[in-house]
């Protein structure tokens, strides 16, 4: 056992800069969690997740990226990273397809908000045709077609699409034009 003449700290400025280095992780993790944990828990239920699984996949996700942060990884364009690590998450989990077709474009078609305490059964009963119509026309999409409307709905640009789901940005681009175009002749 050494004694403590042998024992070597390293310098205070060592021990501070890890301590910033630390609590800077954890408030850019923080503010990823609080932006992101919902839509990023939305994309799963569309991957066919179901509900339980898509919230300890968000978890994971985000534990990786405390881990990633932590060992001082590339910082820029986080969100991409999240979104490809949960992508990759849900895809190499057994659950992830379990879902009917129909399951997937219910929670992913599912409103963000809540409905108004004023709308009328009528409005009620219009906005529920209309969410039937497009889970049905989305159900003709092709699965990247989907995959693409999906997290450009989420508002992620192009270039984090194409880092997600390991395209170009051309095919990205291509895709949702393409969903697009068929979503207007559908519904």
């Amino acid at each position: 056992m050494e004694s403590a003449k042998t024992l070597r700290f390293p310098p205070a400025a060592a021990w501070e800069t890890a301590t910033v280095v630390v609590e800077d992780a954890r408030q850019l993790l923080l503010e990823h969690y609080d932006r992101e944990q919902i839509p990023l828990r939305r994309y799963l239920l569309f991957l066919g997740m179901d509900p339980e699984s898509a919230r300890e996949t968000v978890q994971e996700a985000f534990l990786k990226l405390h881990e990633h942060l932590l060992a001082g990884g590339d910082r820029t364009n986080l969100r991409a990273w999240l979104y490809r690590v949960a992508h990759n998450l849900a895809r190499n989990s057994q659950s992830a397809f379990r879902s009917s077709k129909t399951d997937l474009i219910a929670d992913f078609t599912a409103s963000a908000e809540p409905v108004s305490a004023d709308a009328s059964a009528e409005e009620e009963m219009l906005e529920r045709e209309r969410m039937t119509r497009l889970r049905a026309a989305m159900d003709q999409l092709s699965a990247a077609q989907k995959e693409c409307l999906v997290l450009r709905s989420q508002g992620l640009k192009y270039r984090e699409i194409a880092d997600v789901l390991h395209l170009s940005v051309s095919t990205v681009a291509e895709n949702v034009q393409r969903g697009l175009d068929r979503l207007k002749e559908l519904v």
